[in-house]
């Protein structure tokens, strides 16, 4: 007999990772670095993507 929490979707059920993360442990209670404009154009446009791919 399964329990109702069993049949919950987890986050790797729903969302297939498409990139690597390499945390940068050195950013610990710090201001993190600025933001790469280009880098974050392609994280938009993947995230357009994928939202655009589940309709």
């Amino acid at each position: 007999m399964s329990t109702p929490r069993e049949n919950e979707p987890e986050v790797r059920d729903v969302m297939v990772p498409e990139e690597q993360v390499h945390p940068d442990h050195r950013e610990h209670a710090k201001t993190p670095h600025p933001v790469d404009d280009d880098e974050l154009e392609a994280r938009t446009e993947h995230e357009r993507r994928q939202v655009d791919a589940d309709r």
